[in-house]
């Protein structure tokens, strides 16, 4: 599923929905006028890149929420 080209979006981390070991992203800026998203990475070699793709061609990055570390859940009785 796309994203969509709002202000919102601004700071999400995404991927390119079509390269499935791409990199996360950072949305650094949104034209809503052509939809096109403007993203900043840093590369394996650990210089920064910026990439401009049309919104349809990302996905937000789900991120996972887990508990602190050594804290078991609670038990409901």
């Amino acid at each position: 599923m796309s994203v969509r080209a709002t202000e919102r979006l601004i700071g999400d981390a995404v991927i390119v929905t079509a390269l499935p070991k791409g990199p996360q992203m950072v949305v650094k800026a949104i034209n809503e006028e052509t939809k096109i998203i403007t993203t900043t990475w840093f590369s394996n070699s650990n210089e920064f890149q910026e990439g401009f793709f049309p919104a349809s061609a990302l996905d937000r990055v789900e991120v996972k929420k887990t508990s602190p570390a050594g804290k078991k859940p609670k038990s409901k009785r």
